[in-house]
């Protein structure tokens, strides 16, 4: 379980490995798929409206097949202010999406993937600041072929 705390066994590793794979492979691909559609003359604004559009209709299925819609407005009901912090995680989202996409419209698909990456760095490097937990060899080693893969990236792409 490289050294993690609280796993129930080495099929958490291996079912992580999985979910980190198709992250990184939809990482690849979407910022790229973006771009060409974007070169179609799509703004950055409709890509997000239709891409959002398409995630929520997807949501929306998936939740009331569950039977998780049901549970998630009676949850509303009962606590209004909710729908007060899904509002703002939602405006907060949507705007992160618009600068994002913006960015793969006017630098290109590797150079938001690598911006993006080291956002991601940040905000792990700041969660062992501010909620300190034991930092362990495979965290430093996984951290540094980050770095490096982006770095990489990004020598290579200039050439």
């Amino acid at each position: 379980s490289f050294g993690t705390e609280g796993t129930d066994g080495p099929g958490n590793s291996t079912f992580g490995i999985v979910i980190l794979i198709i992250s990184l492979l939809c990482d690849a691909l979407v910022p790229n798929i973006q771009k060409r559609i974007m070169t179609d003359g799509l703004s950055a604004a409709a890509l997000m409206v239709n891409t959002n559009a398409v995630g929520f209709s997807v949501l929306l299925l998936v939740m009331t097949l569950s039977g998780m819609l049901t549970a998630t407005v009676t949850a509303a009901i009962e606590r209004p202010e909710l729908l007060i912090y899904l509002f703002s995680v939602g405006i907060c989202l949507g705007m992160a999406v618009l600068a994002y996409t913006r960015l793969i419209q006017s630098s290109g698909p590797v150079i938001a993937v690598a911006t993006a990456t080291l956002r991601k760095v940040v905000t792990v490097l700041l969660s062992y600041v501010l909620f300190p937990k034991p930092l362990l060899p495979i965290h430093a080693f996984s951290g540094l072929l980050i770095l490096a893969g982006v770095f990489l990236s990004t020598f290579l792409n200039k050439r």
